[in-house]
């Protein structure tokens, strides 16, 4: 997690408006598609798109309706936008960066009315980025965490409250943290099924993650809780990593089993439970690479702070980050449903460069590279109760659309620099992209020129 004030920490670039055409058509022609449903893969298909809806997919070649925008995608593949499902979207500046590595949709995982305004603002095209999901404000316990950005909750009763409030405010899921008691905990879980909304959760310290599986929420984040239940560690307050260094797999297998049995979704953010550990321990080179200019310096500041707090990256880190991937295979193994998640932009943690990082973690997990596509599109929208509504090349299916100069179940850095994009009804093609980028850095390096 991180503070508000991250929001201001990244410099913000100024797009031009766009004007979405809901009767343009763009026909997608002699395309490779990666369709992630029934469908499989077509060698040579015609994806014809009307505003923000595919209105047909062909196997060979379509018939291209007068006046439409033809896109030749022979040599390429087409297939739908990947989804980061776990970050904290609050500076439109990312939005160009999301979309340049492939993201079209985002789970927001901290919410606000700016969240709305965001997702709106590209909606309509005044803004370039994804789409967002988001719950509310987390929820949080008489001590709260992060302070006062978070719904500071008391009692079951205005648990109950809350979560009717963040309902009518138009969220459609909650997020309940570590501060919760559990009576507080069991009340606001009962208010949002009443509800029919979604629980994301953090493991409440008064709470075993065993409990809060049995309460079968959506999804637990970063494995909250697993370490503790399955240290083998002689203190259980030992360092997170020595935790991990020290699990004991026979409780991660029956972790694993207890998840497929309540249903339970994981999200297992590797990238910020593990992965930055190795950038941390070498700040000059991150911070010297072309990924790391898009960072502004206050988070420039903020990120090396972490990292002197994170040490060397040592034997025991190592075992750690293997003894994660393990648990993703197990319950991989165990038919428990994954989302890909970055936890952006917490220290190392890139907003969509990230995901690339998530990507690689699961497949270095073992999970074949196919079921981590789907698992970063067509899962993603199943995930979020709207299945085949995206996360799919279909007809009726919306058009978040990624086209790339290779197959990314043989080459996954082809994702890393789409060809073009398509989200909210527009077509970002890779020019447009860069020049937006290009701004995010001129705004970067002018504002770290004058906090010198």
């Amino acid at each position: 997690m991180l503070l508000r004030l991250t929001a201001i920490l990244f410099i913000a670039a100024v797009s031009m408006p766009l004007v979405a055409d809901d009767d343009a058509i763009t026909v997608f022609n002699n395309v490779r598609v990666l369709s992630m449903s029934e469908a499989g893969v077509l060698e040579n298909a015609a994806v014809t798109v009307q505003g923000s809806k595919i209105i047909s997919v062909n196997d060979g070649a379509g018939e291209v309706p007068g006046g439409a925008r033809v896109i030749d995608g022979k040599g390429m593949t087409l297939m739908p936008g990947l989804a980061d499902m776990h970050v904290h979207y609050w500076s439109e500046v990312q939005g160009p960066l999301f979309l340049s590595n492939s993201v079209t949709t985002l789970r927001n995982m901290w919410g606000s009315s700016a969240t709305f305004m965001l997702d709106a603002g590209a909606k309509r095209g005044a803004l370039i980025g994804p789409h967002i999901y988001t719950p509310g404000p987390l929820m949080d316990g008489p001590d709260p965490s992060w302070g006062e950005g978070s719904l500071m909750v008391t009692s079951p009763e205005q648990a109950i409250g809350a979560v009717e409030s963040q309902r009518t405010t138009g969220y459609k899921a909650v997020k309940l943290y570590e501060g919760l008691t559990p009576e507080i905990y069991a009340a606001a879980v009962k208010a949002a099924r009443d509800r029919k909304m979604q629980v994301y959760t953090h493991v409440p310290k008064g709470m075993t993650v065993e409990e809060i599986i049995a309460f079968g929420p959506d999804s637990i984040e970063h494995f909250e809780g697993v370490s503790q239940s399955a240290t083998t560690a002689e203190d259980q307050n030992a360092r997170f990593m020595t935790r991990w260094a020290t699990i004991d797999k026979e409780r991660l297998a029956e972790l694993a089993s207890l998840s497929a049995e309540h249903g339970v979704w994981h999200s297992p953010t590797l990238t910020v439970i593990g992965t930055r550990y190795q950038y941390a321990a070498d700040t000059e080179a991150f911070f010297s690479s072309s990924e790391a200019a898009y960072v502004g310096p206050g988070l420039v500041s903020w990120w090396s702070g972490s990292a002197a707090r994170m040490g060397p990256y040592d034997e025991e880190k190592k075992q750690a980050i293997a003894n994660q991937l393990a648990f993703v295979k197990m319950l991989y193994d165990a038919d428990v449903p994954l989302l890909i998640g970055t936890d952006t932009p917490n220290p190392f943690v890139l907003p969509g460069f990230a995901i690339h990082d998530e990507l690689a973690a699961f497949i270095e997990a073992d999970i074949p590279v196919d079921e981590v596509l789907r698992i970063a599109t067509a899962d993603a929208a199943k995930f979020l109760r709207e299945e085949g509504q995206w996360g799919v090349v279909a007809a009726d299916a919306r058009a978040d659309l990624v086209l790339l100069d290779a197959d990314p179940r043989e080459d996954l850095t082809t994702l890393r620099r789409p060809v073009g994009v398509m989200v909210n009804g527009f077509w970002y093609d890779a020019e447009l992209l860069a020049t937006e980028r290009e701004g995010i850095l001129k705004s970067v390096t002018k504002e770290t020129a004058n906090s010198e």
